[in-house]
């Protein structure tokens, strides 16, 4: 088999997930699984044959929230939770996933990755071990105070290897380093002694990484800690909603990873952008100081100078006049400025 890049934890993730979820739904005869070689890649194939699924049901088996057939009086019919997360991982690698099925007759889920081709130069995503010892080189940490405070950042991830590299390297680079195993470990220990920031994946067993941040983003008490969600899954809108403060993905750019890192630590709290954009002056600073009694940064801006502001803020959320949002081109325009994608309109009047 030639050789594919990508990363070989979430991979193997994926091939266990249609695994389980073939043996689960296949009470008797096999489950298969095969890999081959075809024109666009690696093609691997897990083939059961179990309940099979219908014609009806076989586009909604990779959506999100949904399991087909009824749960209530039987077990569902030939799909399980992790196929969503599949196709996640399989997409993020640039390949393709689908099913072929047939009631009663079994179901072949099968998923292609691109291939490496021999003479390419060696290339892919970078190690876990170059990502933290560029941390050490390109992020300058807070001089411990007087009372010798290190930052103290909670890191998060269900892989054992992951923790303890992580645990040695930001301690040499002046981090107090705590780790947790899953969600529920990364709450009881933020409860325990509060952090300076949280790292979290996304892909953990029981509770994840958006549940995580959901409960610390909802509790008065924990609210401000900066954020960081670095995944392989791609959902920054959720992420934001919850009230992340960064969304990283993998493979990732790891200089821009820790000038984040660098950065929400400087600030020490978590705090929203908000750009607030009205051409009647009272109500613009109405509203600013609303804002910033409750914790919020403000920038104001009016219809003149609004794209500019946007573009040197970045704001989380934009808080905009109905009177100025009536204006298409003002907020066609925002939309598709570079980094405002995944900003948070709000309009008011």
């Amino acid at each position: 088999m030639p050789p594919v890049v990508g990363d070989a934890d979430r991979l193997l993730q994926g091939v266990i997930n249609l695994l389980s979820n073939a043996v689960k739904f296949t009470d008797a005869g096999s489950v298969t699984c095969r890999a081959r070689v075809q024109d666009d890649g690696i093609a691997v194939s897990v083939i059961d044959t179990g309940l099979g699924i219908s014609a009806a049901d076989q586009p909604k088996v990779f959506e999100k929230f949904k399991q087909v057939g009824d749960t209530l009086t039987d077990k569902p019919k030939g799909t399980g939770l992790g196929l969503p997360i599949c196709r996640e991982i399989v997409e993020h690698h640039g390949g393709r996933i689908w099913v072929e099925s047939e009631p009663g007759k079994g179901s072949t889920f099968t998923f292609v990755l691109p291939a490496k081709l021999a003479e390419a130069p060696a290339e892919g995503p970078v190690s876990l071990e170059v990502l933290v010892r560029q941390l050490r080189e390109q992020v300058a940490v807070r001089a411990p105070s007087a009372a010798g405070h290190r930052p103290n950042v909670l890191a998060v991830d269900d892989d054992p290897h992951v923790r303890a590299l992580l645990a040695q390297e930001f301690s040499e680079a002046g981090y107090r380093l705590r780790v947790a195993a899953n969600g529920r470990e990364a709450l009881a220990e933020v409860r325990r002694e509060r952090p300076d920031l949280v790292i979290l994946d996304v892909m953990m067993p029981e509770m994840n990484g958006f549940d995580v941040a959901a409960v610390l983003k909802n509790d008065p008490q924990t609210m401000d800690i900066p954020i960081i969600i670095l995944s392989i899954v791609e959902d920054r809108t959720r992420g934001f909603r919850l009230g992340i403060d960064r969304y990283l993905t993998k493979p990732i750019d790891t200089a821009a990873l820790f000038t984040e890192v660098g950065t929400l630590l400087e600030q020490g709290r978590s705090r929203k952008r908000v750009l607030v954009v009205d051409d009647d002056s009272s109500a613009l600073r109405m509203l600013s100081e609303v804002l910033k009694a409750r914790g919020y940064s403000v920038t104001e801006a009016n219809g003149a100078d609004i794209a500019a502001k946007a573009a040197a803020v970045q704001p989380d959320i934009i808080l905009v006049s109905a009177v100025l949002s009536q204006r298409p081109e003002i907020v066609r325009l925002l939309h598709f400025e570079k980094g405002l994608e995944h900003v948070l309109f709000l309009v008011y009047q």
